[in-house]
């Protein structure tokens, strides 16, 4: 019973029924409100006039009670709210509201109050001090007054509670100060009599609102098929038709001559009556057939050129025979289909080529030399060649991807323009081209061809959006058929491989497939297995080698190398696996692990001593680098300031921007950034402008012509000048005579790296190493060439 009696009375208090699922602020809630009151306002007279006439009686039959010299202001009062209720009623019962705010409904609210305290004054004022036939006659007025209210008011739920909770109040008021036992018996009937009343209103209301939410639901449903009924009417292609006995249409000629340019009227085969526009519709036929034999037929598609198109309808049909059987035509429907039509020849066109060249793509070049391998013809040399072009990234990247897109177009028609009718040139995706050259003369021809092409490529583009480029190229493979032995796979994989050594090789350049490139793949795919188990049973390890002061030789920093023993094939050089590991994903794990390392040992280092750490551009494709870092100094204990982070400048030309913030956030937890390898790939000045750079260390390639190469000196001199005019550090990477020295020692270098200055030391050299340079100074002069040879 309590718990019913909560959920009656949340009911009552809610704005809206909880049942209904409809949230108070939405338009459905407005509308549902809007009409609640206008429920409410059609009923508005009956309710002043049954107010205006209970209070007659009450003042003509209450005269000699007690408190009667109140009765005259009561009724006064009464009389004058019902008659301005009226007036307000006759001010808004025509205005129609599509929507009704919660402040709009406050109003009936306040009403309700307040007819509810002025009859809750009868039973609370007369009731107690009266006789019994006055008692009757109040007892009689109250509940009719509750009951008639209460049911007039359901349309608002919380307006009729109002209304029962102020009268009820006022009559169990008046009942508990009577005080007769008699009087509590009517004081708990009055009780229940609320509850029925108030379960009753419950009823009415949700009745009331359901009604409400499914008028509204039909009235949404209409509109929207009214919705789509006019614009199916309007943009709809299907058209009903319908012919007589003799083929002539006698309804629906507009739409086959908007969208075939003339009326058909030869469907039948009599003869009678025919033309010969039908004969222009190419499919007709069909529809002839049909006709003469009395069957339906369904979506015979027809076509005719019209204004320079060719447009295709689909029509279907069936036969009509009166009420004696006799043939009397036919009726159908029919609907233009061209941009179907054209949809299906596009997607058809896409199966099998490229959509930006017009090439076959690689499905279509597949399946050209499977049919080529299993074809009876009689078989010449053949070949299948890779393409893939050098420096087109950097195009997309710095003249954007419409550039590159324009790019691709011309290199397309450059490769085509050099092939015969009988080869099949194909568009891998990217920037990857094959050919499948099904006839050649001899390897020289091969050779002369790739030499054409790669000749062909590298001419300057100039592209629609007035950009001049240069500086393309192309690698080729090449991998020869052999029928009876060959398989598609087998070839693509072939050419794959050989235009893998094509580019390892300098790129611009062709090579054939042989045998040793097969290995070379097996063993470098034995070579990524252990690398991955190298990673799971940490086998990795760092070491560390020196940065001195090119002022004191003495030992500045680190910087941290990975190094890889395999158990079975002993030292692998990083060259070797580092670019595995790019290729493969796994230099992030890798970075993050040598990074940790070397945080973790350099902590534990002199003050003084720095560690210098490689980033790869793949750590910042997720840019989560910044957090790794922040991991990295806050676990290990070591100063943001001693931990310096290198970069390459091959970094630099993907994603700018994004590179650019994520080296800013890097430089605002204190550490330094140095760009590495400077002086190799793209050497762009706007770079040391564009990033916060704090060093830049110049490549060995120049140290090793420095000693005899007077541009080589030219070069180095500019480049560290350049440095110290914008405030950069200076390190000299791969010194290894004291020759070289005396010549770097005349520029204003800040740092020398190499092995006259020493090797990579492992974990376990470290201390030895870090004891002598706190004991002793680092004289070089004291080591010889011979020393320093040794130590390479």
């Amino acid at each position: 019973m309590r718990s019913y009696l909560i959920e009656l009375m949340t009911f009552f208090t809610g704005n809206l029924p909880s049942s209904a699922g409809i949230t108070k602020n939405s338009e459905t809630a407005g509308r549902i409100r809007a009409s609640q009151i206008a429920a409410l306002t059609n009923v508005t007279p009956l309710m002043m006039l049954a107010n205006i006439v209970n209070a007659g009686v009450v003042l003509l039959f209450i005269q000699n009670d007690p408190y009667a010299e109140y009765l005259p202001i009561w009724g006064i009062a009464l009389c004058f709210f019902s008659a301005l209720g009226i007036y307000k009623w006759q001010k808004v019962r025509d205005r129609k509201s599509y929507s009704a705010s919660m402040r709009a409904q406050k109003k009936f609210l306040q009403s309700a109050a307040l007819f509810g305290l002025i009859w809750a004054f009868i039973p609370m004022v007369y009731y107690p001090h009266s006789g019994p036939g006055t008692q009757v006659l109040v007892i009689a007025i109250a509940g009719g007054m509750m009951g008639g209210g209460a049911m007039s008011l359901c349309s608002i739920p919380k307006a009729m509670l109002i209304w029962l909770l102020s009268m009820g109040a006022g009559c169990a008021i008046g009942l508990a100060i009577a005080g007769k036992p008699s009087d509590y018996g009517l004081l708990a009937l009055l009780v229940c009599f609320i509850i029925m009343l108030l379960h009753s209103g419950r009823s009415l209301a949700l009745n009331y609102l359901n009604n409400l939410i499914s008028a509204f639901s039909l009235e949404e449903k209409n509109d929207t098929i009214s919705v789509l009924l006019k614009d199916f009417s309007e943009n709809t292609s299907d058209w009903l038709w319908q012919s007589d006995e003799y083929g002539t249409l006698i309804h629906g000629q507009e739409g086959f001559e908007t969208y075939l340019g003339t009326i058909p009227q030869c469907f039948c085969v009599t003869g009678k009556k025919e033309t010969a526009d039908f004969v222009k519709i190419k499919g007709a036929n069909m529809i002839k057939k049909y006709w003469s034999n009395r069957e339906a037929f369904m979506d015979v598609q027809v076509n005719a050129f019209v204004d320079g198109k060719i447009r295709w309808i689909s029509i279907a049909g069936k036969p009509l025979y009166d009420v004696k059987d006799n043939f009397i035509g036919f009726r159908g429907v029919a609907s233009d289909i061209t941009d179907k039509k054209e949809a299906e020849e596009r997607i058809a066109y896409l199966a099998h080529n490229d959509a930006l060249t017009g090439l076959v793509n690689r499905t279509h070049f597949s399946r050209s030399i499977t049919e080529h391998i299993n074809s009876k013809d009689e078989k010449g040399l053949w070949a299948v060649m890779f393409l893939d072009l050098d420096g087109f990234k950097l195009v997309n990247d710095s003249k954007g991807h419409a550039a590159g897109d324009q790019l691709l177009e011309i290199v397309a028609k450059r490769i085509k323009s050099l092939c015969t009718d009988n080869d099949v040139v194909a568009r891998l995706g990217g920037d990857e081209f094959a050919i499948l050259c099904r006839s050649a003369n001899s390897i020289q021809a091969l050779t002369t061809f790739a030499e054409k092409l790669i000749n062909a490529i590298k001419q300057p583009y100039q592209l629609v959006s007035d950009h001049s480029v240069s500086g393309i190229s192309t690698s080729i493979g090449i991998a020869l058929g052999d029928h009876g032995a060959a398989s598609e796979e087998s070839l693509l994989h072939n050419a794959d491989l050989a235009l893998y050594r094509a580019k390892h090789e300098g790129k611009a350049t062709h090579r054939f497939f042989d045998l040793e490139m097969d290995q070379l793949e097996r063993e470098r795919r034995l070579l990524e297995q252990d690398l991955r188990e190298a990673l799971s049973k940490d086998q990795l390890s760092v070491s560390f080698q020196p940065l001195v002061s090119a002022e004191t030789k003495k030992t500045e920093g680190f910087e941290a190398l990975v190094r890889w023993n395999h158990p079975e094939r002993g030292i692998i050089s990083p060259t070797e696996f580092i670019p595995i590991a790019e290729r493969m994903g796994l230099i992030t794990e890798i970075g993050h692990k040598v990074l940790c390392e070397a945080c973790y040992h350099a902590a534990s280092w002199p003050a003084h001593l720095f560690v210098s750490v490689n980033l790869s551009p793949q750590q910042f494709i997720n840019s989560r680098i910044v957090k790794c870092v922040t991991e990295a100094l806050t676990t290990t204990g070591l100063e943001a300031h001693r931990l310096e982070l290198e970069v390459t400048e091959g970094l630099l030309i993907e994603n700018t921007e994004n590179v650019t913030n994520v080296l800013k956030e890097l430089k605002e937890i204190g550490v330094s950034i140095a760009l590495d390898d400077f002086g190799t790939g793209y050497s762009s000045l706007s770079y040391l402008l564009k990033f916060p750079f704090d060093k830049l260390k110049i490549d060995r390639s120049f140290l090793m012509a420095i000693e005899t190469d007077e541009m080589a000196k030219n070069v180095f001199a500019a480049i560290a000048k350049l440095g110290n005019i914008l405030e950069l550090k200076i390190t000299a990477e791969g010194v290894e005579t004291k020759e070289q020295v005396k010549v770097l020692e005349s520029y204003d270098c800040t740092q020398f790296q190499g092995f006259l200055f020493g090797r990579p030391l492992t974990i376990e050299d470290m201390p030895a190493f870090l004891m002598q340079e706190h004991n002793c100074t680092n004289d070089v002069d004291t080591q010889t060439d011979d020393e320093s040879k040794m130590l390479a």
